[in-house]
């Protein structure tokens, strides 16, 4: 494949980018808890950290339908990239409970959209290119690992570093940015370069496949929030597991998706949507009810390193379908949708309606609740597949 020296200089700043978006989660989600456990009790640092999945509903949608109508997606993800980093240093100050709730809600406001556009743009370039997608987005899972680790070693004197972080890395970020291909906004018109009066969403939205797909993975990410939530304490405080495990655990997340990232456009090419979806919710199903009856740490980490696998596959063949079939000026807007259903309400749902479950059932129960609940979804999902003969359920290379 021959590509000229600025396309590879582009392609380089894309992976780049893709390893550097995705590591904010890791100073987000790895390092504020432990932030607002000094700062603050128990119940406000719960409620505090609450209220970024509750913004991640609605925000990525609105920057979706924005980056569609801007002349370059770049530009949008990029202002939001700087933007977020101010915030997330403001929240270095020394404010009340009340006041911090919105600084952290602002700062998720500018974070949130973050996955679903630079999915986006990655897609559309690989697609539109013929290049592997894998190998670049691979780099996001990566990112993420290795940030959590390096920011880790760097906060033992103290936890403020990670504002310090952020903020030099959303600048370098905004600068790799800058190199990546620049791929536009498909709601304006070629000829004038201004935007439509209104997007119409109706082709999106009856889009059924998509929402089907959107469903599994509301299921899928409802479990998996429940799972990150409180199968921690259940690990420590009923299986007697030292801390250790649990951190195993979350490595394995990482690592799990990896083979999936590295064979990416194959998998899509020679098996399609319809097989992968079915491996996903049915692989989902098995592992929860293994989960509710396992105990040894041997038979925990088999079980746990399908996580990352299974919980990334049902979500990409959402983005995959969008990038395929869904029309070029509602693509963004599409993939921040199926975030904000497919991970933001989802995510909500794990920690409220998840603790009314563990309350009731205990973690055991839970898991064994979310096992019958896929067990339910994945003969769906089959029915819906074998029964669907349409070429959009067959393949997605």
């Amino acid at each position: 494949m021959n590509i000229n020296l600025s396309k590879k200089f582009s392609v380089f700043c894309l992976a780049l980018a893709n390893a550097m978006v995705y590591s904010f989660n890791a100073l987000f989600y790895c390092f504020l808890p432990l932030y607002f456990g000094d700062k603050f009790t128990s119940l406000e640092a719960g409620v505090i950290l609450s209220v970024g999945p509750a913004v991640s509903i609605v925000a990525p949608l609105f920057w979706g339908m924005l980056a569609d109508r801007a002349k370059y997606k770049n530009t949008v993800l990029i202002c939001t990239v700087l933007l977020s980093a101010i915030c997330f240093f403001s929240i270095k100050a020394d404010v009340g409970f009340l006041p911090m709730c919105v600084l952290v809600g602002v700062t998720m406001l500018f974070m949130s959209p973050f996955a679903g556009l630079i999915d986006t743009i990655t897609l559309e370039y690989t697609s539109e290119h013929k290049l592997p997608y894998g190998p670049i987005r691979v780099l996001g899972t990566l990112g993420f690992g290795v940030i959590s680790l390096v920011s880790g070693f760097f906060t033992g004197n103290s936890i403020d570093v990670i504002f310090y972080i952020y903020v030099g890395m959303a600048i370098l970020c905004a600068l790799v940015l800058l190199g990546c291909p620049r791929i536009k906004g498909h709601a304006r018109s070629e000829t004038d370069g201004k935007t439509a009066g209104k997007l119409d969403l109706k082709p999106l939205l009856r889009a059924h496949r998509l929402w089907i797909m959107v469903g599994f993975m509301f299921l899928c990410q409802f479990a998996y929030g429940y799972y990150c939530n409180f199968y921690p304490s259940y690990l420590r405080d009923v299986l007697g597991q030292p801390e250790w495990v649990w951190g195993l655990n979350v490595l394995l997340l990482v690592v799990g998706e990896i083979p999936f990232f590295l064979f990416y456009n194959k998998l899509f090419a020679k098996v399609g949507i319809r097989v992968l979806l079915s491996i996903s919710v049915i692989g989902s199903a098995v592992r929860y009810l293994l989960l509710g009856m396992t105990h040894s740490v041997a038979a925990l980490i088999t079980v746990n390193l399908l996580t990352g696998f299974l919980v990334t596959v049902v979500t990409y063949c959402g983005a995959m379908y969008i990038t395929k079939y869904i029309a070029p000026e509602l693509q963004a807007t599409g993939q921040n949708l199926m975030y904000c259903i497919g991970q933001g309400i989802a995510r909500v749902c794990g920690g409220v309606l998840g603790g009314v479950i563990d309350g009731s059932l205990g973690t055991a129960g839970g898991m064994y609740v979310f096992g019958a609940a896929l067990t339910a979804a994945s003969v769906v999902c089959l029915i819906v597949v074998t029964r669907d003969k349409s070429d959009e359920w067959k393949q997605c290379g």
